[in-house]
């Protein structure tokens, strides 16, 4: 038998490991090094630089009371009192679930919606269900934004606040003891409009984003969970009624009624639940549904959009709502914007990932280019150095202006913004779009915002709500404003014949006649 010398942390990792695995766990090394490190007090990675280091009679004591607890399957989040999530190291202990990797995946799909539809100044999110406050936190943290932190646990809650106070966050985290949103349902089924929060609950409407992993596990299911989950986790936490998706049936239309127009739910499922969870959101009044997979291929996260979209006006973006409008562009993000003859929907004229967004909303057929909004003529000349001299006259001439003109240039840009080797450009007869073009500092590619087929709309208010669900924010007119869209088309023309001494071909008349604008090029020309 060796002496308490002998006992190096090399000789007893070599003990430990075979029998924790013996023992059932699913990770006997990290297991035995994590309880080592702490009965230490040493960082994991010294172990592996004090490999031949002998333990005292105390720490040896110590290891092995921590290896019995694990033996006996308590979780080794439980015995440290600790867990690490994304960049966080939070407080655990019995009275909370302990934060899983897929729910990690949760909060990289809240932050790339955030990504691409900033709360531009409304309330941000709710994470529902929030435990040790893991989801809330990582949101507060990386994104910076309040969130709105719901349980129905006093301890769980406690846990989350001393979280929220070690990590600095206390500031950007509101916690509340509520049953999901705290929302009443409505008084008669359907009837949306009449619903009041409960004491302390989430006025309708006022949410940007809900964030939720909630218990999902059906019944039958409970008992054949491992014994570290089964036998010490809140079971509160992980029952999910006979069928998994009792929490469900509450939380979706909660979330429904507590969304803004055009606010994102996000849900962590369990195995063979997305498709029940989306026809759950659909029947909620949601007008999008998206399934995503987690790193091991299984639907994980349900997301669901409402209809309409957060509508602001350009006078009320500020410096750093126009820098977080700029950031979702480049991630992709489509906007409605006006113009002076239809509404319409853009996105960033240089981001595939946009203006595929942007054909995929429409329902828009890819053999049907579409066209760039710019602020000036001049904007034009900068991002197409090689437009050809008389193009350039008749665009100075006649822009602003209801037309799609077509000019020649092979400056790169993503497919289906114009061809290989031509691109439509409008500058639009519209003060308001004009200026925010200006301050947003890039080209749009733009398009009707109608389904493809159907009539154009010419106000934002005559735009399909379940179209607007695409965009991350929809610019509305001025209070007051004189706005003149006419509700048709613009004309297009080709200009790309006047580089040959041919005149320009109209290709769809519009909101100008084509004899009309034939007449105003001859006589620029």
């Amino acid at each position: 038998m060796p002496t308490v010398e002998q006992w190096t942390i090399n000789r007893l990792l070599e003990t430990v490991v075979p029998y924790l695995k013996e023992k059932g766990s699913s990770s006997p090394r990290l297991d035995a090094e994590l309880l080592l490190a702490a009965a230490l007090g040493v960082e994991r990675i010294d172990l592996y630089l004090q490999f031949d280091r002998p333990l005292t009679p105390g720490e040896l004591a110590s290891y092995r009371a921590l290896v019995a607890r694990r033996a006996a399957r308590e979780p080794v989040a439980y015995i440290l009192g600790r867990a690490y999530f994304r960049h966080l190291c939070l407080e655990v202990g019995p009275g909370v679930l302990i934060p899983r990797p897929e729910t990690e995946e949760l909060v990289e799909v809240a932050l790339e919606v955030l990504r691409r539809r900033p709360p531009l100044g409304r309330p941000a999110a709710a994470d529902v269900g929030t435990g040790s406050g893991a989801i809330a936190l990582s949101l507060a943290q990386e994104a910076g934004i309040r969130v709105l932190a719901t349980d129905r646990s006093p301890e769980a809650l406690a846990v989350a606040v001393r979280n929220a106070e070690r990590l600095g966050l206390s500031h950007l985290v509101d916690f509340r003891q509520l049953d999901l949103l705290g929302l009443a349902p409505p008084v008669e089924p359907g009837d949306a409009g009449i619903c009041a929060p409960k004491a302390g609950g989430i006025p309708p409407g006022s949410l940007h984003l809900v964030v939720s992993n909630p218990p999902y596990v059906a019944q039958p299911d409970l008992a054949t969970l491992a014994p570290d989950v089964r036998d010490f986790e809140p079971l509160a936490a992980l029952d999910g009624g006979p069928d998994g998706l009792e929490v469900f049936r509450r939380l979706v239309p909660e979330a429904a009624r507590a969304l803004a127009p055009g606010g994102t739910l996000l849900l962590e499922v369990g195995a063979g639940q997305a498709a029940a969870v989306v026809e759950l959101a659909s029947q909620a009044g949601f007008a999008l549904t998206a399934v995503h997979k987690d790193l091991s291929r299984k639907e994980r996260i349900v997301e669901a959009t409402m209809p309409g979209a957060h509508s602001i006006t350009p006078d009320s973006l500020d410096g750093v709502s126009l820098e977080a409008l700029r950031a979702a562009l480049a991630a992709g993000a489509i906007i409605g914007v006006p113009t002076d003859t239809v509404y319409g929907l853009a996105a960033r004229w240089d981001s595939s990932a946009g203006v595929r967004r942007l054909f995929l909303a429409k329902g828009r057929p890819p053999e049907q280019p579409i066209a760039v909004l710019f602020p000036s003529v001049a904007a034009i000349r900068e991002a197409i150095p090689d437009l050809q001299p008389k193009a350039i006259s008749v665009l100075e001439a006649l822009l602003p202006g209801p037309y799609t003109f077509i000019v020649a240039t092979r400056v790169e840009r993503p497919p289906h913004v114009g061809t290989e080797d031509s691109l439509g450009v409008r500058v639009p007869d519209h003060l308001s779009l004009l200026g925010f073009l200006s301050g947003l500092g890039v080209p749009l590619a733009a398009t009707s915002a109608n389904l493809s087929g159907r009539p154009p709309a010419a106000t934002l208010s005559e735009v399909d709500p379940v179209l607007l669900a695409h965009c991350s924010v929809a610019i509305a007119e001025l209070p007051g404003a004189a706005v003149s869209p006419v509700g048709i088309a613009s004309t297009v023309v080709d200009l790309r014949p006047l580089s040959r001494g041919e005149p320009p071909v109209i290709l769809r008349e519009g909101a100008v006649t084509a004899s009309e604008v034939l007449a105003r090029i001859q006589g620029v020309s």
